[in-house]
Formats: structure tokens, C-alpha cells, sequence
């Protein structure tokens, strides 16, 4: 009677556990099959394990004792492939206790599965096991084919426990436990707090992702267990969102027929757990699948992805569209929340457009390039029409000179000391190149003024006569404050201010560090109609340079811009020695001879009471497009001209005058008629 009882109720506890979901087998020579139990059981090589019967846990209410006090035995079994063969527990690695085996050391082979079937000659129920054994991985303490998993939202808290040790924890005694992240110990942070069993993050940040171990000591071995823990946005309380087509406005889309075609749906999910995305294209209520043969969709691709939450795209491909395509396409998105769509519109695209669009675009293209070209070539392209088109700007202003000419001179009496490079440019190079070479003619207060007691009203006189007013920016110049008389004067600031004469300022050097860049900087602002020019050094000594085509672009237009190359006087010299054939300096033949006398007394210049001829004959080297080699100029006494001697040269002995020779030198009492 008690036995018949004891049978009753394993059978009324079998046929009422479900809660696992697990489906029974048909039994097989009247002994229930409960199949595999959901537990898998996971060591890592060489660790300790023990198996449990599932019957006594999960599918009768009852335990092992009061089993065997039924006379029912529990016998266990091997599964090899499709037959079971009975464990013989023999030797010191396995044995069976109670309800469960014991591997003292697992090893790779008794991976596999374990069935336990509990049996008498009436009855009979069994239940399989399934037992994974992995070595770790190299480098690691584990493999991560048998760690746990474990997920946690970040900015929340999390307990990650150490998972199936309770079979290795002995009573009233406190467990030695270590917890490693990565397989390394660590230092914690403070708000992380450490128990026996377990660790626990009260606010979890995106760095606490990754591999947790906790490792037990059992006797003279230890069982580890990892727990990866994946860090996730928050859980989502929104439906997925569709970025494209929008979900406000349907979009239109042109198609030419014949082509092929790829319609993208790309959408937002936030995090919502395990949960794969909803995405799928329907036309009207139909899906792709009842659509033609020649549209289909892609597999779903992962955008980008962060915390769980996805971005994921899905395509519509055309092979070729056709005329019945055409119609309205809606990208649907779905999670267990609720659910968002997109819709786009086909249309036949219209090749008139197209061709009007393209035309359009060309004509914008060609804009661009002119405009790209103007701005890297406007001064030579302005240059070229002033040259073939434009009017000469002396006409009809009657003005006497095309530019009054800035800039401070070197003292003489610091002749001794060698010019530097921007004083040479101011003083020789500019004004020679804009004269002879451009025909321009300047007023230089230095060599054209004659000082008087009204010195400052001819000066303005002079300035009111030009066209262009040239500042040239030295830092002797800046210095001396150069342009004090452009500021006290009235008439000439008055000029500035209202903008009645042009002023091109050309920088010679950095002059940022100079005294009195500041108030030169407020001079700047003053003036109405101003040019800024760059003077970079040898890099502007070309002709051809970007620098000499600015200056004559800010110069006044003229028809001729070239003089003859007989040509040499400066416009000074001319007005001094208006009487005189103008004398080419390139090359003095000897039919020059003619100007001065057979025989001629030339002091000698290698003497130390003489000055150096280099002070006062301006000579500089440049290319000219009409004449080959390089070339020197030099300012020439009229005394020399005209092949005369000073009186108190004469009785002296006479020397050899070579005029082919590069440079003329000048005597010092010469010097007075010199206009430098």
C-alpha cells in the first residue's frame, strides 16, 4: 500500500511539472523520457564538478532518500550517439554519490551527455544532462565558450554573483574566494562593494563592461566561473524610428524605367533587450514577397551600434523598373513597444528636367571655373584688357605725373654704410623699373623738389599734380614716421580721407616689431581708396613676378607701357639735362667716344680718401622681356657728358676713360650735380 501510494505520486508530480516547458518524450519499453533538462553543466579542464539527477530537482516531488526507501534505484547511463551505455563508477576520478557523479578532475573526453533513470520493475523515468567541458583559451583563465552571461543598464546597479558554486561551498565555513576582471586582480573602485559570492556596482558605467571571474578554493584545486557583463543604454519606452524615408513627408523619388534601382530604409531602434529589429518594405498591403519576381529585399545590415541600441538599414532592390513599380513603397519598424513607417512615392522621372537640371549645372560648373580662374588670375586678366581695351587715364585729368613717390632717403653722410635690401628696392629698384621700364613718369621730392621757403605747399602742388600716391613701407621709413606730412598737412590729409588720390603702400619686410607700426596701422584706416602690396625680396625681383604685375595694375592705365631701350635718363635727369641726346647705357660704343676729350683726367678711385662709387651710381640688375642679359644704369654728371673736367683736375696726369666699362665712376666734387 505504501509503495502503490509512492508510485502515485511521482506519477501525479510528473504529469503536472511543466514549469520547465520541457517536452516528454514517448516512452520507450514503458519508461518516461523527459529528454534534455535545460541546465547545462560548464568546467573548465581539470576542475572539479558534480552532476546532478534533474528528476529530484525538477520533475517529482520527492528526493533521493525517500526513493530508495521505495525500493526505486537510480542507475546512470552514457549517451554514445544513439545508444546508452551504464557507467561502471571504478577509480578515484568519477564516482557517484547519492543522487549525483563526482568528477573529481574533468577532462575533454567526458564532454557528452548523462542520463539518470530511476527505475523499478513497475516503473521507470529518466532525464538527460548535458556536460560541457572547454580548456581555457590562451592567454586566459577561461573560455568563452562556457562563461555566463550577464547584462546591465548603464547608470543603474548591478550584483553579478558567482554562478553554480553551491555545490562547493562547505557548511558554517566562510568560502575563499578571489574576483579577477580579465583574468587580473584589480584595484576596485570605492563604490564597488565585495561579498563572499558576489560583487556589486551601484552605478554602472560604460567601462564595467567585460569578463568577471570569480575563482573558489575546494580542497587543493579551484573552480572558476566567468560572467561577461554587457553594458546597455537604458531600456527604451519608445517605438523604433525610421530616419529614411521620413516619417513626416513622403518622400519622392524620380526613376527612369530600365534601370536598376535600391530604395534604403534605415531606422532607430533603442535598446529593448534580446530582441532582433522588426524592419520589412510593403506596396500598399502587400509584402515583397507578393510583389513581382524582379523586386526583392536585402538581408538586414547593422549600421552602427553602441550600448545595445542599433541603427540598421534594409533594401529594396529593383532589378529593373517597370511601369506597374511605380506607386507608394512604406518601410515599416516594430518592437514590442509599438511601431513606425516611412513612405516613399515612385514617379517616371522627367527627362526634360534632367536635361534642363544639367544644363543648369553645366552653365554652374562653368561659372565656377571662370570665377576660380578670375580669382587666381584677375590682376593679369585685368592687365590684358587695359592693354588691348582700355583708355589711357591721362587724357583728360590734367595732371602732370602718374605718381608721387614716399619713401625715406639714406643720409648722405652715412654713405659708408651699405644700403640694405628694402632701401635699395626704395630707392634704385622701384623707381628705375616703374620710369624705364612701364614709362611712368614720377615726382620724386628728393630729386624733382627744389627746397625753398615754400617747400611744404610745393610738395602738396605735387602731390595734387599725381595720380597715384606710392608709399613705400621700409622700416627706416615707419621709424621716422615717414607720413607724418600726409596727417598735418590739411590739403594732403583732406586727399586721403575723401579719397581724390589713390595710394598703393607697398611692405618691404615684417614690420610688425617696428616703432610706430601702430599709428601706421591707424593711418591705414584713414585712407579712402588704399593698395596693399607685398614686396617679398629676390621673389619679386623678376619682372614676371606676381609683385611687378600688382604694381602695374594699381598704376594708372597707359597705351604705351614700355619705353625704348635708347632710352635711360629718369624723368629728373631729363628735366635737368632736357638739352642733351639721350645716351644708351647698356653698351657705350666707341662712337660714344665723341662726348668727351681723347685724353681725360680721372682721379684714382682706389685711393682711401675717395668715396665708394657704388653709393651714388644706382645700378641694380634686372631681366627685361626685350633685351637679353643683365643690365646696369648709372646716373651720369652733366660735366661727364659733355667731356668736360673741373678746373682744379686740370694739370693733373691724365688716365684712359674706358666707357665700355660696366659703371662710370664720379668724382667727388661731381657729386653736386648727382640728384642722389
Amino acid at each position: 500500500m505504501k509503495l502503490a501510494g509512492f508510485m502515485l505520486l511521482l506519477v501525479s508530480s510528473a504529469a503536472s511539472i511543466n514549469l520547465k516547458y520541457i517536452t516528454k518524450r514517448n516512452s520507450v519499453d514503458g519508461c518516461i523520457d523527459w529528454s534534455v533538462d535545460l541546465k547545462t553543466y560548464r568546467v573548465l579542464a581539470g576542475e572539479p564538478l558534480r552532476v546532478k539527477c534533474a528528476l529530484f530537482y525538477s520533475y517529482i516531488r520527492t528526493n533521493y532518500s525517500v526513493a530508495q526507501n521505495a525500493k526505486l534505484r537510480l542507475i546512470w547511463y552514457r549517451n554514445k550517439g544513439d545508444s546508452e551505455e551504464p557507467i561502471i563508477f571504478a577509480g578515484h576520478r568519477l564516482s557517484k554519490e547519492g543522487d549525483s557523479i563526482w568528477f573529481r578532475s574533468a577532462e575533454m573526453e567526458d564532454n557528452g551527455f548523462y542520463t539518470c533513470v530511476l527505475r523499478n520493475s513497475t516503473y521507470c523515468m529518466k532525464v538527460s544532462m548535458s556536460l560541457m567541458v572547454e580548456e581555457s583559451e590562451e592567454g586566459l583563465c577561461f573560455s568563452s565558450r562556457i562563461r555566463y552571461q550577464e547584462s546591465a543598464e548603464i547608470t543603474k546597479s548591478k550584483m553579478i554573483r558567482c554562478p553554480d558554486i553551491d555545490d562547493y561551498l562547505a557548511p558554517y565555513k566562510q568560502p575563499i574566494m578571489t574576483w579577477y576582471k580579465e583574468c587580473e586582480r584589480k584595484e576596485w573602485r570605492s563604490s564597488i562593494i565585495i561579498n563572499t559570492t558576489s560583487l556589486w556596482i551601484p552605478e554602472v558605467l560604460e567601462d564595467d563592461g567585460g569578463n568577471y571571474t570569480c575563482e573558489l578554493k575546494y580542497g587543493s584545486r579551484v573552480v572558476r566561473r566567468t560572467t561577461e557583463l554587457k553594458v546597455t543604454a537604458l531600456l527604451t519606452s519608445r517605438p523604433p524610428k525610421v530616419l529614411f524615408p521620413s516619417e513626416r513627408q513622403t518622400s519622392v523619388i524620380d526613376v527612369q524605367l530600365g534601370m536598376r534601382l535600391v530604395l534604403d530604409c534605415r531606422a532607430f531602434f533603442g535598446y529593448s533587450g534580446d530582441s532582433r529589429p522588426i524592419i520589412y518594405w510593403t506596396k500598399g498591403d502587400k509584402f515583397v514577397e507578393e510583389l513581382e519576381g524582379h523586386i526583392r529585399e536585402s538581408e538586414v545590415r547593422v549600421v552602427r551600434e553602441f550600448l545595445g541600441e542599433k541603427e540598421v538599414e534594409l533594401s529594396l532592390i529593383f532589378d529593373a523598373v517597370e511601369e506597374t513599380d511605380m506607386g507608394n513603397y512604406t518601410c515599416t519598424v516594430e518592437n514590442h513597444i509599438g511601431r513606425g513607417s516611412g513612405s516613399a512615392i515612385l514617379q517616371k522621372k522627367d527627362m526634360y528636367r534632367l536635361e534642363l537640371v544639367g544644363g543648369l549645372g553645366a552653365i554652374m560648373l562653368i561659372l565656377g571655373i571662370f570665377t576660380a580662374i578670375y580669382k587666381c588670375y584677375n590682376v593679369e586678366i585685368m592687365l590684358c584688357y587695359r592693354r588691348h581695351f582700355g583708355s589711357d587715364e591721362a587724357d583728360d585729368d590734367n595732371k602732370e605725373y602718374d605718381a608721387y613717390l614716399s619713401y625715406t632717403k639714406v643720409d648722405l653722410e652715412s654713405v659708408e654704410h651699405e644700403m640694405s635690401e628694402e632701401e635699395l628696392f626704395a630707392l634704385e629698384i622701384l623707381p628705375d623699373v616703374l620710369e624705364k621700364h612701364y614709362g611712368y613718369k614720377l615726382f620724386i621730392p628728393h630729386r624733382d623738389l627744389i627746397p625753398s621757403s615754400t617747400y611744404i605747399e610745393d610738395l602738396a602742388r605735387s602731390v595734387e599734380q599725381s595720380r597715384r600716391l606710392i608709399i613705400v613701407l621700409t622700416p627706416e621709413f615707419v621709424a621716422r614716421r615717414g607720413w607724418s606730412i600726409f596727417q598735418f598737412e590739411p590739403r594732403l590729409h583732406s586727399m586721403l580721407v575723401t579719397g581724390e588720390i589713390k595710394v598703393i603702400m607697398i611692405e618691404c619686410s615684417d614690420l610688425r616689431s617696428v616703432i610706430n607700426y601702430q599709428e601706421l596701422e591707424d593711418l591705414k584706416h584713414t585712407i579712402r581708396v588704399l593698395s596693399l602690396i607685398k614686396w617679398c625680396g629676390p621673389k619679386s625681383s623678376q619682372l614676371k613676378s606676381r609683385f611687378w604685375k600688382q604694381v602695374h595694375y594699381e598704376m594708372p592705365a597707359k597705351r604705351k607701357e614700355s619705353v625704348s631701350r635708347r632710352q635711360v635718363l629718369d624723368s629728373g635727369e631729363q628735366g635737368l639735362f632736357g638739352d642733351l641726346q639721350a645716351v644708351s647705357t647698356v653698351a657705350m660704343t666707341t662712337t660714344s667716344a665723341s662726348l668727351a676729350p681723347a685724353h681725360v683726367e680721372i682721379p684714382d678711385y682706389n685711393e682711401p680718401g675717395h668715396l665708394q662709387m657704388h653709393h651714388f651710381c644706382r645700378s641694380y640688375e634686372y631681366e627685361l622681356p626685350t633685351l637679353s642679359g643683365r643690365h646696369m644704369y648709372c646716373s651720369l654728371p652733366m660735366t661727364l657728358l659733355n667731356g668736360r673736367l673741373t678746373h682744379n683736375n686740370t694739370g693733373k696726369p691724365k688716365k684712359d676713360l674706358h666707357l665700355n666699362s660696366s659703371f662710370m665712376p664720379l668724382s667727388g666734387p661731381e657729386l653736386s650735380s648727382d640728384i642722389w
